[in-house]
């Protein structure tokens, strides 16, 4: 049972306001479902089209007042990133007529699975949605019911990491025929292993790919030669193998490839290359764009 008053809630709506922008922001604010509950309450929420509540503790009550409030009607962002919501809330937003005008949906590090999947790729009222983010428990299954989806057919960023995703899943990526307008793929932490980076470097699809993270998958070197092999990255600008098991013999491979000229930032951190391949990398004439390629993890400030 939340502890906060109305007028504290008021406060926290005006610090977070932006009116011109029509963005509120409320993340870590260390709001329920009943503070929700007042918050859709109060006079001062006016002309709101971005809602950022990331890092809080709302549940699916606090999630159906929203999707009940008129303030809520026009907008095109929400962010509920690091919450409570279950499988249940989901299918409240999926037929929910408040969303109709969203385009960007970040479920991230909810309690979202395959029956949370499946409203999703049924909601004709999430069709306008151009940006998902959705977890974490989606699996294999999960997966293969938000790619199939007839609706869900505009996204050009697809985020779905920390899922429990194998290669079936990552199959079910590549062969999805909705994912043509994708340029940004999101499958971090994930068990993904060569035959389902096989299976992305030669769909007939995700040929427009510019970001593709792959951190904590273990593909190795098979899979970055899959990867450096494959013309469907050729327009790669960010790739992400953090802790991928790649060794130098991977990196050797990345340096070499014909296929990924246009590849800005490189991330290659915990994966044992050796600095002579690390200078390979940094200095390779396959790589004429390269301006970041970070080995190493940030080192932490010191107290």
């Amino acid at each position: 049972m939340s502890e906060k008053t109305q007028e504290g809630l008021d406060n926290l709506i005006v610090e977070g306001l932006n009116s011109e922008k029509g963005e509120l922001d409320l993340r870590e604010r260390e709001l329920d479902d009943d503070d929700i509950k007042l918050i859709v309450g109060s006079d001062k929420i006016l002309g709101v089209t971005a809602l950022f509540l990331e890092y809080n503790e709302i549940g699916d009550e606090g999630l159906q007042a929203i999707l009940d409030s008129e303030k809520f009607k026009h907008l095109t962002a929400l962010n509920m990133f690091k919450n409570q919501v279950s499988d249940d809330g989901v299918k409240e937003m999926a037929k929910s007529k408040t969303l109709l005008n969203l385009s960007e949906l970040v479920m991230s590090d909810n309690k979202v699975g395959v029956e949370g999947a499946r409203a999703l790729s049924e909601s004709k009222t999430l069709s306008n949605l151009v940006s998902l983010w959705v977890g974490d428990q989606l699996g294999d299954e999960g997966v293969r019911l938000l790619v199939d989806s007839k609706y869900l057919t505009r996204l050009n960023l697809l985020t779905l990491y920390r899922n429990n995703i194998g290669d079936s899943g990552a199959i079910a990526i590549a062969d999805s025929k909705n994912l043509s307008k994708l340029t940004e793929l999101n499958l971090n932490w994930n068990y993904i292993e060569a035959e389902g980076i096989e299976a992305i470097a030669n769909s007939k699809t995700l040929t427009q790919l510019e970001t593709l993270t792959l951190t904590y998958n273990p593909i190795g070197v098979e899979g970055v030669q899959l990867i450096a092999n494959s013309e469907n990255f050729k327009n790669l600008k960010l790739l992400d193998l953090y802790e991928t098991s790649l060794g130098s013999e991977g990196g050797r491979v990345l340096a070499e490839s014909k296929n990924l000229s246009n590849l800005q930032t490189l991330i290659l951190i915990h994966n044992d290359i050796n600095d002579e391949t690390k200078e390979l990398i940094k200095n390779s004439k396959n790589l004429p764009n390269l301006t970041k390629v970070v080995f190493l993890p940030p080192k932490k400030a010191e107290d």
